[in-house]
């Protein structure tokens, strides 16, 4: 379990590095409101469970800079050689837009000049949210490779259709990590207002998976929300640019595991998939959870129970 004394913990995202787990983590001072003031964190594992912190790695900008706003979750891929960092940068507006930091270790990152690299494009994606929050939804960039391209998804608003149909992933794409180009949106199924934190995540059958967090009051009906906790959802695609369609209720875990870590991310390590996201606590302190084993099946992705004889499944 990842603790860092005397800060709140937020989001976090991972990039495993041979047999190292590489987490970046948001944190803020615990006498500042949450959400108000974060820094990128980064510690280092060799279990998922044990962490050896290696302290700030992104600090928002400074005054008259793009991200000078609070700064937010992001992703990292390999690239050339080198370590890509994408980051959110004044979340909650009023112009959020996604950053660049690159790094040759994982350890000491650069920001990249010129930014933000994308942002909303009203052409395609709507400017501020009409319902649950009312702010510019751009942010939590997941970085993949498909094809020539590596492209990105964000958290967004499409155009069209009732306010609490309207999540969707903002996509962007580029061949060099400098010249980006926004683009529509890939197919999803329109339930839910907002999708957190979004991963896609391909399983060994070709299916395509996407994570994401939200909150029950952020889904069209409180049928499709499947309980009352903000938790995970994970929809199913045949490709990765969609129809993405959740399963049942598409929740990654049920309503009655222990634990329903905020904004997870669903980490590759080893023998399989885990789930690691934050337990957020103000008396004993915030923590990320301990690994969560996972699974890929047709109906999304799910917890791995223990059979009677305690062997995973």
């Amino acid at each position: 379990m990842l603790t860092h004394p005397g800060r709140h913990i937020g989001d976090s995202w991972f990039f495993i590095d041979g047999d190292t787990a590489h987490c970046f983590y948001l944190a803020c001072p615990l006498g500042v409101p949450r959400h108000s003031d974060w820094t990128i964190e980064h510690a280092v594992s060799r279990d998922l469970t044990e962490w050896r912190l290696c302290g700030t790695v992104v600090h928002k900008g400074g005054m008259g800079e793009w991200d000078s706003g609070c700064i937010a979750t992001g992703s990292v891929l390999r690239h050339e050689e080198r370590f890509w960092m994408a980051y959110t940068g004044n979340w909650s507006g009023p112009q959020p837009g996604v950053g660049l930091a690159v790094s040759d270790d994982l350890h000491h990152w650069q920001k990249i000049s010129g930014g933000p690299f994308t942002s909303i494009d009203e052409r395609f994606y709507e400017p501020v949210s009409r319902e649950w929050r009312h702010i510019p939804q751009w942010r939590d960039p997941f970085l993949f490779r498909h094809d020539d391209w590596i492209y990105h998804y964000v958290c967004a608003t499409r155009r069209d259709g009732p306010p609490r149909h309207r999540g969707t992933l903002g996509t962007a794409r580029t061949r060099d990590m400098k010249s980006w180009e926004v683009v529509p949106p890939p197919q999803i199924e329109p339930v839910v207002e907002e999708l957190e934190c979004p991963q896609l995540l391909r399983a060994g059958d070709g299916l395509y998976h996407l994570v994401f967090f939200a909150l029950p009051q952020w889904f069209a009906s409180h049928e499709a929300a499947g309980g009352d906790a903000p938790t995970s959802y994970a929809m199913v695609a045949p490709s990765p640019f969609g129809p993405f369609r959740l399963v049942g209720d598409g929740r990654v875990l049920p309503l009655d595991y222990p634990v329903q870590p905020l904004a997870a991310q669903v980490v590759r390590w080893k023998e399989g998939p885990y789930l690691i996201g934050t337990l957020p606590d103000d008396h004993k302190g915030d923590s990320l959870c301990d690994p969560i084993p996972l699974e890929f099946t047709a109906a999304g992705v799910k917890v791995r129970r223990p059979t009677s004889t305690g062997i995973e499944i």
